[in-house]
Order: structure tokens, then sequence, then C-alpha cells
């Protein structure tokens, strides 16, 4: 997996961005369905997931789609 400067990512960093986007799934399919408690720490996890990615360089989108 290359990044947006086309440098590639090594094996690690590749499973935190397959997180982060498995993450931004569950939180767009159903985040409703959890428990408040639930989704406060998965909100918190995928905005913690993004710092990540976004450090790798891979243009995660905004995350204002979600309420963050």
């Amino acid at each position: 997996m290359r990044n947006c400067l086309g440098q590639e990512i090594s094996g690690p960093e590749e499973e935190l961005v397959d997180l982060y986007r498995s993450v931004c799934r569950l939180v767009e399919e159903r985040l409703e369905e959890m428990p408040p408690y639930q989704a406060r720490n998965t909100l918190k996890a995928l905005s913690c997931l993004w710092q990540i990615v976004n450090g790798l360089d891979m243009e995660p989108r905004h995350l204002y789609h979600v309420g963050l």
C-alpha cells in the first residue's frame, strides 16, 4: 500500500490503516445501535486512529460526517 506521496508503508502501518477504515465503517453503519458509552469510546478510538492515518499521509477524510 502506498500513501498519497507514493511512499510504501510498512506492514504494521497498513494494518493500522485497515483498522481505521474498519472502525470508520462501523461508526457510519452501526453507531446508533451502540449504548452511549460504546458509541463515545468508538468515536474516541476513531479520532485517535485518524491521527495515525493522517500522519502516514494517507489523506483520511474529515470526520465531520460522524459528528467529530
